[in-house]
């Protein structure tokens, strides 16, 4: 036996059939071997996906999906696959003697609704069209999660030309069921843009078509056509971050037959050329709030300089043509100042504990400390002398924490009892503060409590009733 038969065997990938003499794949092969295959596809997919492609060159690189390695190009269908590359819209690169030509070439064909002769090139077709769907999907998810718009949004809409079998050029008509091939034709034939359908009336619509009497159907389906208008409020959050709050207002009607219990549609904004996403959510719509605003509250990264606008587009994820596009412009927008450089340390002479002015708070740090560093020195009169808010930020092991127990100590001076809360980033800390904390305050101006939050809301009502200094990990205060 061969030494990779009898690797595959042990893995339990195939298995030796003593009838035939020779080795089948178990279900565990199977599975391995389906994996194997995304796993090439994907290797594929990221050598020859870049953000410039354009609509010939996403059609090549779905041929070049490894699930197609095993399709070959017989010799009884070289002349049908001749006349179907004149056929096609979308030119093919590739001689028609290769796989990946027969391949883009069948997708073409699908799309098209091209009928196939022989029976081996519709089977071939059949299974290109099943795969289609995962894997533009596929496609689209790589491009969109690195932010190259123009690719995203081919692959998008490649999802809904297979799904719908139907071209970007066609009539958004053909997505609706029941449409007679007369008022398509007609539509197609004529040069009318489709968002200026949106502001005819029922007599204009059947004029347009040159069918007076199917205005009326025609004016349904338009409004029943998946629509969105967009409102946005920019606010800036810091220099560099913004908070844009959409609002989407359905501006169509439901009907289940046509659009099921709920829409999906992607939420992008592009920078100001229209190359990169800069972020990206989904966004569902279901059928009993269709009539209702929703808001969406996003947060973006604004560069220096600033750019002239965004743009935010809601588009749709089953329907062609079905896209709202909002410019955001930032000519008035204001954002807060720059940053000011880090407070000077100032030279300033040491303060000892006697500073505090109370017995009971220098016990606390009598033989542990005689005098504050520099630090605590410069923000001393702030932290306990006055109730300003006071932001700190220096380096591990300067004393930060002896700057939080001045705040506490002015705190305690009040003659109404009030409670602190004090966030530590692990547990273990959390555990550590509480035990110091008990001994050295536990017994000033007749005790202090302190104590632990254990994330469940009865106990920790009934702990923050009893407790003068409550310490909690940021995740048990939101809990």
């Amino acid at each position: 036996m061969h030494t990779a038969a009898v690797l595959l065997e042990k893995t339990s990938l195939i298995k030796y059939d003593r009838r035939s003499g020779g080795f089948k794949s178990t279900e565990l092969g199977r599975i391995a071997s389906h994996y194997y295959i995304a796993y090439t596809s994907m290797a594929t997919y990221n050598q020859h996906l870049r953000p410039n492609m354009n609509i010939i060159d996403m059609f090549r690189v779905f041929a070049l999906s490894n699930e197609f390695r095993l399709i070959p190009v017989r010799q009884e269908e070289r002349v049908e696959l001749s006349k179907l590359l004149e056929r096609v819209p979308i030119p093919v690169k590739e001689n028609v003697d290769e796989p990946t030509a027969k391949v883009n070439v069948l997708l073409q064909a699908y799309i098209s609704g091209l009928k196939l002769d022989g029976f081996t090139i519709v089977a071939d077709m059949v299974f290109v069209q099943q795969s289609a769907g995962r894997i533009l999907r596929a496609m689209f998810e790589m491009c969109l999660k690195r932010g190259w718009a123009g690719p995203t949004r081919l692959a998008l809409d490649l999802c809904k030309m297979v799904e719908r079998r139907m071209w970007r050029s066609m009539t958004p008509l053909r997505q609706f069921k029941g449409v007679p091939a007369s008022v398509v034709y007609k539509a197609e034939r004529k040069e009318f843009p489709w968002y200026r359908y949106f502001d005819l009336q029922p007599a204009e619509l059947g004029e347009l078509v040159g069918l007076p009497n199917e205005g009326r159907r025609l004016h349904r389906l338009v409004h029943q056509f998946p629509k969105l208008e967009l409102q946005a409020l920019v606010q800036p959050i810091t220099r560099s971050l913004l908070r844009i709050v959409l609002t989407l207002m359905p501006d169509f009607e439901w009907n289940e037959p046509q659009h099921g219990n709920n829409q999906l549609f992607w939420i992008l904004v592009e920078d100001v050329d229209g190359e990169k996403i800069l972020y990206h959510d989904s966004f569902s719509l279901r059928q009993r709030y269709a009539e209702e605003e929703h808001v969406v509250t996003l947060s973006v990264a604004i560069s220096e300089p600033v750019p002239p606008n965004y743009y935010i587009s809601v588009v749709s994820d089953r329907w062609l043509h079905s896209e709202t596009r909002l410019p955001l412009s930032f000519q008035h927008l204001i954002r807060p100042e720059p940053f000011p450089a880090h407070t000077a340390l100032l030279d300033l002479q040491p303060l000892s504990i006697e500073a505090l002015h109370d017995g009971e708070f220098q016990a606390v740090y009598t033989g542990k400390i005689g005098h504050f560093n520099k630090i605590q020195n410069q923000v001393f009169h702030a932290l306990y002398a006055t109730d300003d808010n006071v932001v700190i930020g220096a380096p591990t092991g300067s004393g930060k924490t002896i700057c939080g127990e001045l705040a506490l100590l002015r705190l305690w001076t009040k003659p109404v009892a009030q409670r602190a809360v004090c966030l530590l980033p692990y547990d273990d800390m959390v555990e550590a503060r509480v035990i110091d904390w008990s001994a050295r305050f536990g017994g000033i101006r007749g005790g202090k409590r302190i104590a632990a939050l254990t994330g469940e809301t009865t106990a920790d009502l009934a702990i923050l009733r009893k407790s003068d200094v409550v310490v909690a990990t940021p995740a048990q205060v939101s809990a």
